[in-house]
């Protein structure tokens, strides 16, 4: 008895703590502004991205200007970034409790809150490659090709 009485209790109390798990499991990154491997495909194809500009900005030998753009852009991503995962994580909450909370969904509110989610998720990740795209245009071809070498994403001649 004391055997079944133990494994309830278990059980119970990692229903518990899987019910505390943050909703999206992404969320801290989300509230964050984090790029999440959101502009993969433009970093790996050309288009640097600013807060790794500025990581590399003595090797790149980045004028006081293309400094400023390359923050400016960063304080922007950041911004908009929080701004749109804080909604994202307000929707994946909703959409959390959609299935808590109900014996059953109906599919036309779930479809809508999947659709608020994606649409969320998607002007995220505009942001993210928007800066990519605005970054490119802030380098030089030589600034843009040593950024891609020294990222591991260029290993044959100059472009």
């Amino acid at each position: 008895m004391r055997i079944i009485s133990s494994s309830f209790v278990t059980l119970f109390f990692l229903q518990v703590l899987y019910a505390q798990q943050p909703v999206p499991p992404d969320r801290e990154t989300l509230l964050r502004g984090e790029g999440m491997g959101l502009a993969a495909y433009a970093e790996r194809n050309g288009y640097p991205g600013p807060k790794h500009v500025l990581e590399l900005k003595d090797t790149l030998r980045l004028t006081n200007d293309q400094i400023q753009i390359a923050e400016a852009l960063v304080a922007r991503v950041k911004d908009l970034a929080q701004n749109l995962g804080a909604q994202i994580v307000v929707k994946e909450e909703q959409l959390n409790a959609l299935f808590a909370g109900q014996s059953s969904v109906e599919e036309d509110i779930l479809r809508l809150v999947l659709k608020e989610i994606g649409l969320l998720r998607s002007d995220l990740r505009f942001v993210h490659l928007q800066a990519h795209l605005e970054m490119k245009e802030t380098l030089n071809p030589d600034q843009r090709h040593l950024y891609a070498l020294l990222r591991g994403h260029e290993t044959t001649g100059h472009h």
